[in-house]
């Protein structure tokens, strides 16, 4: 008897200890929706039971989010997991300093130091320190080593008769241009050539891509980023994972520390002449960490790790977007396919007809010219993002604007860019379709007052579906986020 009351009062405490770490969470869910956000918590939790595995969670979630009122909050123990996919509560979001570290879901990623998971104050200080190696002038500078490594991958794809003509595949297809942005990677950031786009025959590219779908997995699953879980739950996976991050630390180590015993020693032979020993180069990224760890600011474990760091993202995201637009040109093979060849001829007539030596130079001025090759491109982000959901960690409690609904700390905000970018209020009747027209319309709309007058200040009486016209026309500047806005941008 006496121990049914003592599990009957150690219960009634847990419990009560857990609804008290629970409050804020639930009055988070009365908020925003009422007494259906607190009945519908036992469907929600077992919708995401059953969908979490990165193949299927996108498509789950694009097909349930119109059977419930957004933004949505979902209690995940003593946490609340808020669902927001309208521009406006993105705009809040990511331009809320409280809001401006990740989640501790994303230390899945293997590459879980350096700048893309630093926290706080140490992710300020470190995005200052690295800001410079990513001017416009230093990315202009890097023409040349686009062009290059462009023409390479043209000579593959006409020389390899498995890239081209009806034998095509698209995993070779997506491995020669994984090979070829991995290539750009390295050039970029650490200013090393690694002949990638002819051979991977240490299957880095791979090794990188695999490694990106094992963190997905890891996401998901956060149970799995415990060594001890991962090893019993999923013992092959662990070891391919291990395997894989292993090989890619070895090859970022390899490089960084060649190029700084190099940098070392062109630094000497400066300062023994007389010159300025940060002259003999330009300031790309590697440079300028070299030069953070010669004035005491990094070691050389925190080069590696931020040299991992922005290989992987440059890579991934650069990759992706590529081969996303690909994939959009070969399945609307009319109109979009012909107005891009004859942009591109228009703007170099009677070139790059034959080989690559006859290929001509692109440049930022011809880039400029190519209204369509960019609009054709948004709407390929617009329509497959890139980056399709974005995770953000509350650092403590806040308002959400325009709201009385209060966040409370340690919250995970999940922001559904690739539904936001699909939806008719923003993108019109046509937003599930492919139209690179309206980005280019949207570029050419007048400017007009928010009453409805032109510039020259006349009345211009609307219908209302020329008042939905413009809305759309008018979109919000949070409507599309190919690669994040406002405080944490991608650099």
């Amino acid at each position: 008897m006496h121990l049914y009351v003592a599990l009957w009062v150690c219960g009634t405490a847990l419990a009560l200890l857990l609804g008290w770490q629970q409050r804020k969470c639930w009055r988070l869910i009365w908020q925003l929706n009422g007494w259906r956000g607190v009945a519908q918590q036992p469907i929600l939790w077992f919708l995401l039971c059953i969908n979490l595995h990165p193949n299927s969670i996108l498509e789950r979630v694009t097909q349930m989010r119109k059977y419930f009122q957004r933004p949505l909050a979902i209690l995940v123990g003593t946490r609340v997991l808020v669902y927001i996919d309208d521009p406006a509560g993105m705009e809040s979001i990511l331009n809320a300093p409280e809001c401006l570290d990740k989640t501790f879901m994303q230390e899945g990623f293997f590459a879980k130091r350096g700048l893309l998971h630093a926290r706080g104050q140490k992710w300020k200080l470190r995005r200052k320190q690295l800001n410079p190696a990513f001017s416009h002038n230093i990315v202009a500078s890097f023409f040349d080593v686009f062009n290059a490594v462009g023409n390479q991958m043209v000579e593959q794809f006409a020389s390899q008769p498995h890239l081209h003509g009806r034998a095509v595949k698209f995993t070779d297809a997506e491995d020669m241009l994984s090979r070829a942005v991995l290539e750009v990677s390295c050039l970029t950031v650490m200013g090393t050539p690694t002949n990638f786009t002819q051979t991977d025959d240490a299957h880095i590219a791979s090794s990188y891509k695999r490694l990106l779908e094992i963190s997905a997995i890891r996401v998901v699953k956060p149970w799995l980023q415990i060594d001890l879980l991962h090893r019993l739950l999923a013992p092959e996976l662990y070891a391919e994972a291990e395997k894989c991050n292993q090989l890619l630390v070895e090859f970022v180590a390899g490089i960084v520390q060649s190029k700084h015993r190099n940098w070392q020693l062109r630094a000497a032979l400066s300062e023994g002449a007389g010159e300025d020993s940060t002259a003999w180069q330009r300031r790309i990224f590697i440079e300028q960490i070299f030069q953070l760890a010669a004035n005491g600011e990094l070691t050389l474990q925190e080069i590696e790790d931020e040299a991992q760091s922005m290989v992987l993202v440059s890579f991934e995201t650069v990759s992706n977007s590529i081969m996303l637009a690909l994939l959009c040109l070969a399945t609307h093979k009319g109109d979009c396919q012909q107005r891009l060849r004859a942009e591109i001829a228009s703007v170099f007539p009677g070139q790059g007809q034959g080989s690559t030596a006859d290929a001509p130079h692109v440049g930022l001025e011809q880039l400029q010219q190519l209204r369509y090759l960019d609009a054709f491109v948004s709407e390929a982000l617009r329509l497959l993002a890139t980056v399709p959901m974005n995770l953000r960690h509350v650092s403590r409690d806040f308002q959400l604007p325009g709201r009385e609904a209060v966040v409370p700390q340690n919250s995970i905000i999940v922001l559904d860019t690739f539904n936001m970018q699909r939806e008719e209020e923003w993108w019109g009747d046509n937003a599930k379709q492919f139209d690179p027209q309206r980005f280019l319309d949207q570029d050419d709309q007048p400017d007009q007052s928010p009453e409805g007058e032109d510039i020259s200040g006349s009345s211009i009486p609307k219908t209302n579906g020329q008042q939905k016209q413009q809305k759309q026309q008018r979109r919000h500047s949070y409507s599309f986020l190919p690669f994040s806005k406002g405080l944490r941008s991608c650099i």
